[in-house]
């Protein structure tokens, strides 16, 4: 293990907590603390925002790629790149927008080496992601083939917001278009999803109501 990976292994267990609180920092706080790594060596800097970001870029990976193996390590990666700009330090306005840069680019060459191709609608079902690890319910299952059926930006809004956890007008800033785009894209993407999930209802040919019944039994037995 690298003096790096040893370095931020010493936040693991602050990281489970990072996505319950990270919303109530000042964005800011992440230039200076981007700064403070990159041109003065500060490594508990770097820390502190490996600690804000990384499940949630984690998450991102993992529903883009299916593959919670491959989602490790290129959230890995994403780390030793910022820890290779030391190097060579510039200054970054928008560290969560540079950081879901690198995610989202790293995602795309893992999917074209997959797939020889770069369009995230090329995700296969069969290698879509547990929600726990338990099997899928029904219902999961649908409402995943349902969410990787929608077009990049919708899915990609989803995905930010839903199990990232990030605010909308934090993916505004990430993507750099306005609250308001961000708003009308993520309010259109959430009546696709429910329309799609109506649909594979329909196609499943099993009663709304039974498939509702059969997914809270599969949670009890999950819990159980």
């Amino acid at each position: 293990m690298s003096h790096f990976q040893l370095t931020l292994s010493s936040s693991v267990n602050t990281e489970r907590n990072a996505i319950n609180t990270v919303s109530a920092m000042d964005p800011s706080d992440d230039v200076a603390l981007l700064e403070s790594y990159l041109f003065s060596g500060n490594t508990n800097a770097l820390v502190t925002l490996y600690d804000r970001h990384n499940r949630r870029l984690y998450m991102y990976c993992l529903k883009l790629l299916g593959n919670g193996e491959q989602a490790e390590d290129l959230t890995q990666e994403i780390w030793e790149r910022i820890a290779r700009l030391r190097a060579r330090p510039q200054h970054v306005l928008n560290p969560t927008g540079f950081l879901l840069r690198i995610a989202r680019n790293l995602c795309l060459n893992q999917l074209k080496a997959r797939r020889r191709t770069s369009s995230l609608d090329d995700v296969h079902e069969g290698a879509l992601p547990k929600t726990s690890q338990h099997e899928l319910s029904e219902l999961e299952d649908i409402a995943v083939r349902a969410l990787h059926s929608l077009p990049d930006d919708y899915r990609e809004v989803l995905i930010l917001s839903l199990y990232s956890g990030y605010r909308l007008d934090e993916i505004a800033t990430m993507l750099e278009k306005s609250p308001d785009a961000i708003r009308k894209r993520a309010s259109r993407a959430r009546l696709q999803l429910r329309e799609r999930v109506m649909a594979l209802i329909q196609e499943s040919g099993v009663d709304p109501a039974t498939l509702l019944s059969r997914n809270d039994m599969s949670d009890m037995e999950a819990n159980g």
